[in-house]
């Protein structure tokens, strides 16, 4: 498996991206994954109204749900390159938001075209993957945020709104001819949602309709996954999303600089986990959160599940440390 590919003065070997997820990808989770062998890695998704809302005065910053909206703009120590992902649809704001970014220390912008959730979606005639059904607009929000910044902006799209609306090439090709510098594809439609057979033959007719580089995403539990993926669709690079809960080793197995661990090992990580986090977010935000990334680090020993129930006991990071001692590694 190869992969070599730029963004902008950025370059990249082999090796795998970590996709945002939204709720997951925190500086705390995003400095784990990148230690561990990610090329780099994207913030949670961010709403382009909030950004510009919670910048425009003090006084909105500093509410409490301002702090939390711009902390997920936060890079940890070292964090290098730095990429921001903004949703939205209306350019203007768009703009605004990335000019915001980039002014905060972004040092390149994604634009999220692809996130088919409800609530971003808004029955089809919203933000996110719903986007992929107006490519006028689609094209316009990438061409005026790129006339924004002078960092470089890429893109995040699927095959298409339904298996009746598979319009990824034109896609990919609108985000080309208006400034993106690259396309990550989630090779499945709106709705399959994160489940269900990714389809590399519709990938690799986006990866030759571009001349930038198409990373591609969807389905990738293992170096395997990814390597299949890059041999089927001729894809620069692969973007890992939910094969990463639970286990940021996938990074340095597809980076081939290391292989999964044991459960002493995954114990170990999950506590540093919790301490990047409790530093990043304080500990009873920490210690509440990263009750889903223990169930996700700690299956396969007896006594498993019971533990996992038990996890809600957790109200402290040293209660938190004391579950974990209980692990029979």
């Amino acid at each position: 498996m190869t992969n070599a590919f730029r963004i902008g003065s950025y370059e990249f070997g082999r090796g795998a991206v970590l996709a945002p997820m939204a709720g997951i990808t925190n500086p705390p989770f995003r400095q784990l994954c990148q230690e561990l062998g990610a090329l780099y890695c994207v913030t949670e998704l961010i709403s382009c109204h909030a950004v510009v809302y919670f910048d425009e005065k003090d006084k909105n910053r500093h509410k409490k749900r301002g702090q939390k909206t711009l902390a997920l703009m936060d890079r940890y120590v070292g964090e290098h390159p730095h990429v921001v992902q903004l949703y939205g649809r209306e350019p203007d704001v768009m703009a605004d938001a990335a000019r915001i970014v980039a002014r905060e220390g972004a040092d390149i912008i994604d634009l999220n075209f692809g996130c088919p959730a409800r609530k971003v979606i808004k029955n089809g005639s919203g933000c996110g993957v719903a986007l992929m059904r107006d490519p006028e607009l689609l094209g316009e929000i990438t061409r005026r945020v790129v006339a924004a910044v002078d960092i470089p902006v890429t893109a995040k799209t699927r095959l298409g709104y339904g298996r009746d609306e598979k319009n990824g090439v034109e896609i990919a090709q609108i985000l080309e001819k208006n400034g993106a510098e690259l396309i990550t594809i989630h090779a499945r439609t709106r709705e399959q949602g994160h489940s269900g057979p990714v389809d590399c033959d519709y990938l690799k007719q986006i990866v030759e309709a571009v001349n930038v580089p198409v990373i591609g995403n969807g389905g990738i539990q293992s170096l395997a996954d990814a390597t299949e993926m890059m041999r089927q669709s001729g894809c620069a690079g692969v973007a890992v999303g939910q094969g990463a809960k639970g286990n940021p080793w996938i990074f340095s197995e597809i980076a081939g600089t290391g292989q999964r661990p044991d459960l002493a090992s995954r114990v170990a990580t999950c506590r540093r986990h919790l301490d990047l986090y409790v530093a990043w977010g304080g500990e009873q935000r920490a210690v509440t959160e990263m009750r889903k990334h223990a169930c996700w680090y700690l299956k396969g020993f007896d006594g498993a599940a019971a533990f996992r129930k038990r996890l809600g006991e957790a109200t402290s990071r040293g209660a938190f440390y004391r579950l974990l001692d209980e692990v029979p590694v």
